[in-house]
């Protein structure tokens, strides 16, 4: 394991006081990294070595902090472990000091962690403060996407050119997907192998109108390694040349 510089919190403070940059700006990168690398011990227990799980969490703190953060677990306390961290939020409290907010899978569910991260003149990151567990966002209720059918007369060159499309794109077959875009316009193809079932609907985004569409195509794919079948939605962004080409996938950067 890396060791982690630990301090008296009065030598941080003293510290920080050195002139120099500001100390955390955001915070960066390196302390989102420690906050979850933090997260990641806190969270993790195992009985059979319940020491190793409370020196996993001194390695990041404060000497006057090491008896009071590590948790305090029962005897028959099943293991806990965790898997994928991911910032969800940052509060910048001063220019050394932020509470970075972390989501951990963890056993038994994701859980938010506010973890306070503070960093020294000379660089050093520690956890300056006692952990809290945060509210998961609550779940946004949004209006329907607003869309329009497609024009009569436009409806199946449109629906051929995008079930042609979306068969190659899924299929990662980059040579094929060639012919369904413009000239200069490149789009990736995907790099494992899924199958397109069908094409259930389609609709403009946006009015019809000169010789670019905005296209929402719901599909339904299969994953070639495993079986499963997705329900899917795409948007397409179709120009007209000689013929209906896609010119961009699920982003809103205008074609050339």
């Amino acid at each position: 394991m890396v060791s982690r510089a630990c301090w008296s919190r009065a030598g941080r403070l003293l510290l920080a006081q050195l002139p120099g940059r500001p100390l955390l700006r955001g915070p960066d990168d390196e302390a989102r990294a420690f906050a979850g690398d933090f997260a990641r011990a806190y969270l993790t227990y195992s009985a059979n070595d319940p020491e190793r799980s409370a020196t996993a969490i001194r390695a990041f703190v404060e000497p006057e902090l090491a008896s009071s953060i590590v948790p305090k677990y029962s005897e028959d306390a099943p293991r806990r472990a965790v898997g994928s961290v991911s910032v969800a939020r940052v509060t910048r409290i001063d220019d050394s000091t932020a509470l970075v907010t972390v989501a951990a899978a963890a056993t038994g569910g994701t859980r938010y962690l506010t973890v306070p991260i503070a960093r020294d003149a000379r660089g050093g990151l520690v956890v300056s403060d006692l952990p809290s567990l945060a509210a998961e966002p609550a779940l946004a209720s949004v209006p329907a996407i607003a869309a329009e059918s497609i024009p009569t007369g436009e409806r199946q060159p449109i629906e051929d050119v995008v079930s042609r499309f979306l068969r190659a794109y899924l299929e990662g077959d980059g040579g094929e997907l060639s012919f369904f875009t413009p000239s200069g316009v490149q789009i990736g193809a995907l790099g494992s192998e899924h199958e397109l079932v069908d094409v259930t609907s389609l609709a403009l985004l946006t009015p019809a109108q000169g010789r670019v569409r905005e296209v929402l195509a719901t599909v339904r794919t299969r994953d070639g390694a495993t079986g499963a079948t997705y329900g899917m939605r795409y948007r397409l962004r179709l120009v007209r040349e000689d013929r209906w080409l896609v010119a961009a996938v699920n982003t809103t950067k205008k074609a050339g």
